[in-house]
């Protein structure tokens, strides 16, 4: 917040309006068009309650042309409007209410505009080939293929689906338009290869997308990897082994597309689910002797990593690993871990 204070400057007293301690301008204006500039002369002529402009200038402690043009520009959003008819050096700041929603308004009606033209704007993109639409953009280094992962998230209205396996390139690393994008509706649903679920620490990396609600699973081995939005675009690495440094391939051919959705949904009902920490109300009296550790450790269990493995995701030693399975066993009454995994199919526990 905005505080005015007295100071003296050149042997005399001004006002002097300025952040309160411990806090630190926050840009709120920019989305709108404003300088940080224009900002600040606006917030200080809204602590101020209008001034004139060279009083401004000398408050703010900048240059008269400066301030001027500042002012000159919020005048234009509508922001500042000239306070005295008979002073035309006078401004004031207008009602956020007003001023403030009104540019929000306008420039949400620039946006729709620019949306409207996206048909026409694509009918000049596949010109450019004849009449026929790329069907695929090579991706190359990790900056454009970071931006682009990013980018094709956030034109997804309904579902990204993902293959995850090793070496990391896409959505291994942190995701936080994910975390957006489950805030705004968006399902996910992802594949872990059994090699990703080992690695340190991968198992409290993921336990913050589940709790998002990201839907996932494991399998044994994957093959490939790739991300795909609303079953319209897909982004899938190329080169040996797929190694992110040979690029990536953005596609657009519907028919090619929905070919690597088809095969996700053929791995997924095959995977293995992974469990949040937290559940809902157990729906049996199976389901409400396991906890949701005993979950979390089934689910890593019968994804197929090995019991270091285990132990590592699970912050626990090795050979409490075993005193657990051995319980879980106790409570399915089961003498292998063979059928413990049948039994936890059967009772719904997965």
């Amino acid at each position: 917040m905005l505080q005015r204070r007295e100071r003296v400057r050149g042997g005399v007293q001004v006002t002097v309006v300025e952040q309160g301690p411990g806090q630190e301008a926050e840009p709120v204006l920019g989305p709108l068009g404003c300088s940080p500039g224009q900002e600040r002369v606006y917030l200080t002529l809204l602590a101020l309650g209008g001034e004139h402009i060279e009083r401004l200038a000398g408050v703010l402690d900048l240059p008269l042309p400066a301030v001027a043009e500042d002012l000159s520009g919020l005048e234009a959003l509508g922001l500042v409007a000239r306070q005295d008819a008979a002073d035309c050096g006078r401004y004031a700041a207008m009602a956020p209410d007003v001023a403030v929603a009104a540019a929000v308004m306008q420039r949400q009606l620039a946006l729709l505009k620019v949306q409207s033209r996206i048909d026409a704007l694509m009918q000049t993109y596949r010109g450019r080939a004849g009449g026929f639409e790329m069907p695929a953009e090579l991706v190359r280094g990790p900056g454009e293929i970071r931006e682009c992962f990013v980018r094709l998230q956030r034109t997804a209205r309904r579902e990204v689906l993902s293959f995850t396996r090793l070496p990391f390139a896409l959505a291994l690393e942190s995701n936080d338009t994910e975390l957006e994008m489950l805030g705004r509706g968006v399902r996910y649903r992802a594949v872990y290869e059994r090699a990703v679920l080992a690695q340190p620490g991968a198992s409290e990396h993921l336990r913050c997308y589940l709790d998002a609600g990201e839907q996932a699973r494991a399998a044994t081995v994957l093959p490939s990897k790739f991300v795909i939005a609303d079953r319209r675009l897909a982004l899938i690495p190329v080169g040996a082994d797929q190694e992110p440094a040979a690029g990536c391939l953005l596609i657009r051919t519907r028919g090619i597309v929905d070919a690597l959705a088809a095969l996700f949904e053929q791995v997924w009902d095959r995977s293995v689910p992974l469990q949040r920490h937290q559940r809902a109300e157990p729906d049996s009296d199976a389901q409400a002797s396991f906890s949701g550790e005993d979950l979390e450790l089934l689910a890593l269990m019968l994804a197929g990593l090995p019991d270091k493995a285990l132990a590592s995701q699970l912050g626990l030693s090795v050979r409490t690993v075993h005193r657990r399975i051995r319980r879980l066993m106790s409570l399915a009454a089961c003498t292998t871990r063979m059928q413990l995994g049948w039994y936890a199919a059967q009772a719904g526990l997965l």
